[in-house]
């Protein structure tokens, strides 16, 4: 079928083979979890319809998951709904997972101050002439596409509440440092200990 025939092709792409056939398992031909996430974002992209890693598992054959995208295995072969804006309302609450780091956060800093358990440092060595507007300038590009990068967590009286900063708030202001190479290790560390301030 036309579906077959599509997911063949998707199925030899995130496989890295020629060809793979409409009856042979995924799993037999190398496939693992991981590839087999590859492969739900592929079908997903290609063909906007939903399949999860279980189900996968379960139809590891193109002609199993082609069936089950079409309905007869027990799945409805649901397109995705489409994302729509929708009002926000005045004060947006914390999802779980923000209540969570917002907690935490407040614990820290009731004892030592808030510590840097979540931070993710990355160093990089970089060489030439460094344009630091440019820099500041990309980095504040990448904020104004991710509200989760601008958001803060505000308290009324002990209650957080979601706030997305909007323009030069919302954009990270580059600092920068100059220290000889042999200061670089300690310089890099306590930058990297410094604790996340979320409100």
């Amino acid at each position: 079928t036309p579906v077959e025939e599509v997911l063949c092709g998707l199925f030899a792409e995130v496989l890295g083979l020629e060809r793979v056939g409409a009856d042979v398992s995924f799993f037999d031909l190398g496939g693992d979890s991981l590839l087999g996430m590859r492969l739900i974002a592929r079908i997903r992209a290609v063909l906007d319809t939903e399949l999860s890693i279980r189900e996968l598992f379960t139809s590891a054959t193109v002609a199993a998951v082609a069936r089950f995208l079409d309905g007869g295995d027990g799945g409805d072969g649901d397109v995705q709904t489409a994302l729509r804006p929708v009002t926000r309302p005045d004060v947006i609450p914390l999802s779980f997972a923000q209540q969570r780091m917002w907690f935490l956060n407040r614990l820290e800093e009731t004892g030592s101050g808030a510590d840097a358990a979540y931070n993710l440092p990355l160093a990089l060595r970089l060489t030439g002439a460094l344009d630091i507007a440019a820099l500041e300038a990309a980095l504040g590009d990448v904020a104004d596409r991710h509200e989760s990068l601008r958001t803060v967590f505000p308290e009324t009286d002990g209650s957080p509440r979601q706030q997305i900063l909007e323009g030069t708030a919302g954009r990270p202001r580059l600092e920068t440092a100059e220290c000889a190479e042999a200061d670089v290790r300690d310089l890099l560390a306590a930058t990297s200990d410094r604790g996340f301030d979320v409100s």
